[in-house]
């Protein structure tokens, strides 16, 4: 199938795992800014939390476009 297609058909799906990448992306973000302030243990453990959260949501992302469900 067209990827355009796949898309189309899982959009709600993706959806939602795009936004909780941008989401995560704008945490990231904004602890990075605003580093000087916050205490360097609280910053290591955003920034590692936020990756890990990036990292499984791609795969997750990939993982729907590739085999989807209820296909």
């Amino acid at each position: 199938m067209d990827l355009w297609v796949l898309v189309k058909e899982r959009y709600m799906l993706l959806s939602i795992f795009t936004l909780i990448i941008l989401a995560s992306l704008i945490l990231m973000f904004a602890t990075w800014k605003n580093r000087s302030n916050i205490p360097k243990s609280l910053v290591g453990v955003i920034i590692v939390l936020c990756t890990l959260i990036l990292g499984l949501s791609l795969v997750a992302l990939i993982f729907v476009i590739s085999f989807g469900y209820n296909s």
